[in-house]
């Protein structure tokens, strides 16, 4: 019984750190305070923007950081979008599309930053 409960623990313990993780490349960049280019890397692999939680736990202090990131996501976001037509895959039809034009999945948008 003690077996099992310590089997999912430990496994649930994993798994919640491996999604926690980033890569040592995202967390050099933000050691190095270089928010642009950490956003711009975020957008380019078409990964989610960061929200300014999860950029102040990075140690983003200001709003400058937070614009610096924001940009820099949406150059990536860009590229991203310009190489990839669509993201409609024949396995799943259904999976949104992110580049569709007029749609955006931004998680740290200008009605959070108040304009």
């Amino acid at each position: 019984m003690w077996e099992c409960n310590w089997r999912s623990l430990i496994c649930g313990l994993l798994i919640a750190a491996c999604a926690a993780c980033t890569s040592p490349y995202e967390e050099n960049l933000a050691h190095d305070r270089q928010w642009d280019k950490l956003g711009s890397y975020h957008g380019e692999q078409g990964y989610r923007e960061w929200d300014e939680k999860e950029l102040t736990r990075r140690g983003a202090l200001s709003e400058t950081d937070y614009e610096a990131y924001r940009a820099g996501y949406l150059k990536g976001r860009f590229e991203y979008c310009s190489e990839k037509h669509t993201v409609d895959t024949v396995i799943n039809p259904g999976y949104p599309n992110d580049c569709r034009e007029g749609k955006s999945s931004s998680s740290y948008g200008l009605v959070e930053r108040g304009y």
